[in-house]
């Protein structure tokens, strides 16, 4: 619609009136924000090694030439360690995939084989969503699921692999929060309890391995930060933090409460088993100590929540270092630029695509290919676009 054509003034009433009727929402969410900023806490910095890990962007890792298209999942840490590394078909089947955990499959992706024969099951029986592939309209979302499975396969490779050995304090920090809707409920409780005892066997080694999760946005800070901002709640001249309360932020979801609950706040099932999908408590955590410095959602392992101080003020020393994001965690970023990959790489990757695709061509038909995917394109596309 034209704007010459609207009648702003009526307009103007209308979304006055439709904004008085949730006027008493943002009034709620302002007695939220007063209640965070009178248990604001500041934060003292500790020395700390902080590992973090971050898989490639999937939207940026398809490579395709159509018919075919491939779906690259990559998890690299801060220290460019690669963790895992798989190359999916768009038509990849679930029997197909279910062959990345079986050992001495040439495909095997080794963090994930061994999430799965420690808890003694099969890739399929992690998850409902990953049942999605194939199907019209889930096989994106099943995808995507396998990608979150890998990332929680190489944190708990990180924490419970033997062969891993971390020195003195150690955070191991995901890029996300230390919760997922990937998990089945029953099957999640068994791999948190895993990282619990890991956890504890380091711990007899003197060494302290700590949990966190990080983002960059959350339905929280998200449902918040209007009511945050004009009762000035982090408003500090150094880095802050406080804890959510669960009531507050039951109030920003619209989901079930299996985001929330962790083992401590879930009740046993009639067979004595907790069904939950996450094993973090939040925290809004200020890490600068300008008073306009950005706000992080930040998960705490539940079981680690009594050391939360000291946790996130190791996090403060790694995240003042934060570049190109200030004030965010650097290993996050480190290991973001060692995992992705740049329109050069990709046109590389998608050179092997074509490669494959020409195996079993005659030359001639090799050629035409080649025209196809070099002369092909769209010439609008070209001037416009390209130019």
């Amino acid at each position: 619609m034209a704007l010459a054509n609207l009648d702003l003034e009526q307009l103007r009433k209308k979304v006055l009136a439709a904004y008085r009727l949730d006027d008493p929402t943002l009034k709620r969410f302002r007695e939220y924000a007063r209640r965070l900023r009178a248990d604001v806490r500041p934060l003292r910095t500790y020395a700390v090694n902080a590992v973090s890990f971050v898989s490639a962007d999937g939207g940026d890792n398809r490579l395709r030439l159509d018919p075919a298209a491939v779906e690259l999942v990559r998890v690299v840490d801060s220290r460019g360690n690669q963790c895992a590394l798989d190359a999916v078909p768009g038509t990849v089947t679930l029997q197909e995939l279910e062959q990345r955990a079986v050992s001495g499959n040439p495909n095997v992706v080794a963090p994930l084989e061994r999430l799965c024969s420690d808890l003694g099951k099969g890739l399929g029986d992690l998850s409902f969503i990953i049942r999605g592939l194939g199907q019209s309209g889930k096989t994106t979302g099943a995808l995507r699921c396998y990608r979150d499975i890998v990332e929680w396969a190489v944190l708990y490779d990180l924490v419970a692999n033997p062969g891993l050995q971390w020195g003195g304090d150690t955070i191991l920090i995901r890029d996300g929060l230390l919760r997922t809707k990937s998990f089945k409920r029953e099957v999640f409780p068994l791999i948190d309890k895993r990282l619990r005892d890991a956890i504890a066997t380091h711990a007899k080694r003197n060494v302290t391995l700590s949990l966190v999760g990080v983002a960059k946005q959350s339905a929280v800070l998200g449902r918040l930060a209007v009511a945050l901002e004009l009762e000035a709640t982090f408003h500090k001249p150094f880095p802050c933090y406080v804890r959510v309360p669960e009531d507050i932020e039951k109030e920003c979801y619209n989901f079930d409460r299996t985001w929330l609950d962790t083992y401590e706040t879930t009740e046993p099932e009639d067979d004595g088993q907790r069904l939950y999908q996450s094993l973090g408590r939040l925290f809004l955590v200020k890490f600068g100590d300008q008073s306009l410095d950005p706000v992080w959602p930040v998960d705490i392992a539940e079981w680690q929540v009594k050391d939360a101080e000291k946790i996130l003020g190791q996090l403060t020393v790694d995240a003042q270092q934060g570049f190109p994001i200030p004030d965010y965690p650097m290993t996050i970023q480190r290991a973001h630029d060692f995992a992705k990959l740049t329109g050069l790489e990709v046109a590389i990757l998608e050179d092997l695509l074509f490669e494959g695709m020409c195996e079993n061509l005659t030359s001639e038909q090799t050629d035409r290919l080649l025209r196809l995917k070099h002369l092909g394109r769209s010439l609008a596309a070209l001037r416009y676009k390209e130019a």
